[in-house]
């Protein structure tokens, strides 16, 4: 009897568990349970109860496992059924890395969490007070998140082409007006009808020049951040610094006001911190058997511009060192050393992988968690810590990580499936809690 309730109660918890990370409330869990094991599941207060015990599990195997691990970060906080919560993720793996949950974003809280790092060596983040000053006296290379810099200018550059395609409109209704009042021979009404419509052909085409240049100058800004240029060079700080600044100061050519004032605000941002001796972590990447010193230059060139071209194509982690390795071979006129050149292409992906210009892995991590928070459904203040040890176990369904956890890729090698680990302890802390409980009966 004993074994079938124990037996029950870790069919129960299993279903719990997927229900909750798949969003489903503590009510719309309870009613799920008792739909498939009738009088022996548990009530919502008790399912409440079961939820503590996963967010505490989850909790511990994600300090054991995960906290601290990885030499850069991308950092920003997220509120979580209204209760904020720091974090810092794994550019490459999309780890979630590091979690302080229900603490306000100070600089005290986030140079707690930070600590939790053996060797953080890099780190990208918001302007925000707290994270900002906690970041520069915790990592060698600090760099503002080109995300939440460009966003302003990015929503004004949609207004812009809001209002191009509203000038547009326009002059379809200005043509259908024309046609209509254009009779044969043409009558009083045509020589009006011309005249707005050749002053609303001029508004559309001046509001489209503006939204092409707004773009053209976005897009700019977003290569000039880059740390490697079209042929595979990289580009120092001080390139990227004067790229910055020479593509601000084009900013009051484009016929945009609207786009004057967020001068200022851009103005002196970019440091190219994010760059700053990545030629010498590329120079210090051993060289494949077979060459030398005099070569190195030529072949760390190629497989770089390799890389801009995988990584805009969002090549499989797992497939893009291979397939850079042949290319380059082959352009080198040297296809049988395309195997040695493999583990050197794997190795200076990595690098470039993890050099930080954006916190769009923390913005992909949170795009997941907040579909999992089930609208708000989950006041616990830990169930972060559910959510990111179950999304830190479970493979990738699409794009080029496909089939990998974040485990994996971070190098962290787990004893056994995260959901059956998470199960274990929870019940392990269920019946520790039970043992108690009848101890002091």
């Amino acid at each position: 009897m004993a074994a079938a309730q124990k037996l029950n109660e870790t069919r129960c918890l299993r279903l719990l568990l997927a229900l909750l990370f798949y969003g489903a409330s503590l009510r719309g869990a309870a009613s799920c349970l008792h739909t498939a094991f009738d009088d022996l599941a548990p009530g919502k207060s008790s399912v409440a109860l079961w939820l503590e015990d996963l967010c505490g599990a989850a909790e511990d195997l994600f300090q054991e496992h995960f906290a601290g691990r990885g030499a850069c970060a991308a950092c920003d906080e997220i509120y979580l059924s209204g209760h904020p919560v720091l974090e810092a993720v794994d550019p490459l793996s999309l780890a979630i890395t590091a979690i302080r949950a229900d603490v306000a974003p100070t600089q005290e809280n986030w140079e707690a969490l930070l600590a939790t790092f053996g060797e953080l060596e890099a780190a990208v983040s918001d302007q925000g007070l707290g994270v900002s000053k906690a970041l520069v006296g915790a990592v060698e290379r600090h760099a503002l998140d080109i995300w939440h810099l460009l966003r302003e200018f990015a929503c004004a550059t949609g207004r812009l082409e809001g209002q191009a395609y509203e000038r547009i409109a326009d002059v379809e209704e200005k043509v259908t007006a024309f046609v209509a009042a254009l009779p044969y021979p043409p009558g009083k009404k045509a020589p009006l009808q011309l005249e707005r419509l050749e002053q609303a052909q001029t508004k559309c085409t001046c509001a489209i020049q503006r939204y092409d240049d707004a773009g053209t100058l976005l897009g700019w800004l977003y290569e000039a951040v880059h740390f490697l240029d079209t042929q595979g060079h990289v580009r120092t700080p001080e390139q990227i610094r004067g790229d910055w600044e020479a593509a601000l100061d084009l900013l009051y050519h484009l016929d945009a006001p609207a786009l004057y004032l967020l001068e200022k605000k851009l103005r002196g941002k970019v440091s190219g911190a994010h760059a700053q001796g990545l030629q010498e972590r590329l120079r210090k990447v051993p060289l494949p058997a077979g060459w030398n010193e005099l070569e190195r230059e030529e072949l760390q060139r190629r497989v770089c511009q390799a890389w801009n071209f995988h990584h805009r194509r969002q090549t499989h982690l797992l497939q893009a060192p291979p397939q850079a390795a042949r290319s380059v071979a082959a352009q080198l006129g040297l296809p049988f050393t395309a195997l040695h050149l493999e583990g050197y292409c794997r190795a200076v992906f990595e690098i470039l992988d993890r050099t930080l210009i954006a916190s769009s892995a923390v913005e992909c991590v949170n795009s997941l968690t907040r579909l999992r928070e089930g609208a708000k459904r989950h006041p616990h203040p830990k169930f972060m810590y559910f959510l990111a040890w179950l999304h830190n176990t479970r493979a990738f369904t699409e794009g080029k990580r496909k089939g990998l956890t974040p485990a994996e890729i971070l190098g962290v090698a787990l004893p056994k499936d995260g959901w059956a680990m998470l199960l274990e302890r929870a019940l392990e802390r269920r019946h520790c809690r039970a043992r108690a409980a009848a101890s002091q009966n």
